[in-house]
């Protein structure tokens, strides 16, 4: 039997229809609901979420069109094509069936090859959308850190050296040293976003792979820690830490720094001063594979439930100013969770507001 990660919504009164049309879906491997009215269909639709409903018009109590007019009422259900099964080929029936938001319709008895290929195309033209979609919103979120996040630290910078250049013999050595610092804090944050930018277009146009070589995570965590000690001391934040000496994994060494140092400055953007940081890595089982599970904790302001479900995504914008108006554009977060996959791991993160946040992700142990 063929294999088919595509779910289909069968909605037919009649429970011979439903096996015979099932039959045909199954023989192909697409997985299956059932239900045998329009209600049942949008107690179905509440758990589960179809790539594609194939509704009967002529059903009791709740016919075919008024089901598919419900179904488009909730945002979340409505981009899901419809195809109406109907043995009406009237033209008003066909009408009202685009009218109510049918994308198709097949008449029974229908020929099973024009249903799968019907079937077939409206999945394929879904699935061509959501990627247009999401194309165009991460278009979006980069034309908004091109013009935005990454012009505000470069305006910051021509400002105040334009300020050095015109005014240095007037200028206090206080001021000439705070100047300096804005110069330098805003370059360092334009380099981060460049870097990210060009390691995320690098990934969309799937010229970045990972290169998995012998590592040692301890060195590496070791070695980003060290760097952000000066980041982590201006803001009086302690940064303590619990790290096994040997701790092997096949990974991309690159990559796994790009995570821990965006993790890392991301716990410091968003803890306030005298705050803390803690990072732990150690081996563990996971389902009885072994895994090193690596976690940095802070004590800063936290998250809700709705911006840790939006964190990883980058057709979101999730990006907040840090605790003391540090910048952010939320992409280094949407890196730590390409980054990891590419290394066949995992990320989540834990957070409750005012309290503090988790990051915890693991890679299968190389020892």
């Amino acid at each position: 039997m063929a294999t088919n990660d595509n779910t289909i919504l069968i909605v037919d009164d009649n429970s011979n229809n439903l096996k015979v049309v099932a039959g045909v879906l199954k023989g192909v491997g697409y997985n299956l609901r059932m239900a045998k009215s329009g209600k049942q269909a949008l107690s179905v639709l509440d758990k589960t979420i179809p790539d594609l409903i194939l509704l009967d018009i002529q059903m009791p109590e709740m016919d075919g069109f008024e089901t598919c007019l419900k179904i488009k009422e909730n945002a979340s259900l409505a981009t899901i094509p419809i195809i109406f099964l109907t043995a009406n080929t009237d033209a008003q029936s066909i009408s009202k069936a685009f009218e109510v938001g049918g994308v198709d319709f097949v008449t029974k008895p229908f020929n099973s090859n024009e249903l799968l290929a019907r079937i077939g195309t409206h999945i394929k033209l879904k699935t061509q959308t959501e990627e247009l979609a999401y194309q165009n919103k991460t278009k979006d979120k980069f034309f908004s850190i091109i013009s935005h996040d990454l012009k505000n630290p470069l305006s910051s910078v021509i400002g105040f050296s334009e300020l050095l250049h015109e005014d240095l013999d007037e200028l206090a050595h206080d001021d000439i040293k705070k100047f300096v610092h804005y110069i330098y804090e805003s370059s360092k944050f334009s380099i981060e976003i460049l870097n990210n930018l060009l390691d995320w277009s690098r990934l969309q146009g799937g010229n970045l792979r990972s290169e998995k070589t012998n590592c040692n995570l301890s060195s590496l965590l070791n070695s980003n820690i060290e760097g952000h000690i000066p980041q982590a001391s201006a803001k009086n934040i302690k940064v303590a830490y619990d790290i096994d000496e040997n701790l092997p994994v096949c990974a991309d060494e690159k990559m796994i720094s790009t995570v821990i140092r965006n993790l890392i400055s991301n716990a410091i953007k968003f803890t306030p001063i005298g705050g803390q940081i803690f990072v732990s890595s150690k081996e563990k089982f996971i389902n009885n594979i072994k895994v090193i599970e690596t976690e940095i904790k802070d004590t800063g302001v936290g998250m809700s439930y709705d911006q840790m479900n939006k964190l990883f995504k980058i057709e979101h914008n999730v990006c907040s100013k840090g605790t003391n108006n540090e910048s952010g554009t939320g992409l280094g977060l949407v890196l730590c969770k390409e980054f990891i996959s590419q290394n066949d791991g995992h990320i989540r993160v834990e957070s409750e507001l005012a309290v503090g946040s988790r990051f915890i992700f693991d890679l299968a142990c190389s020892a």
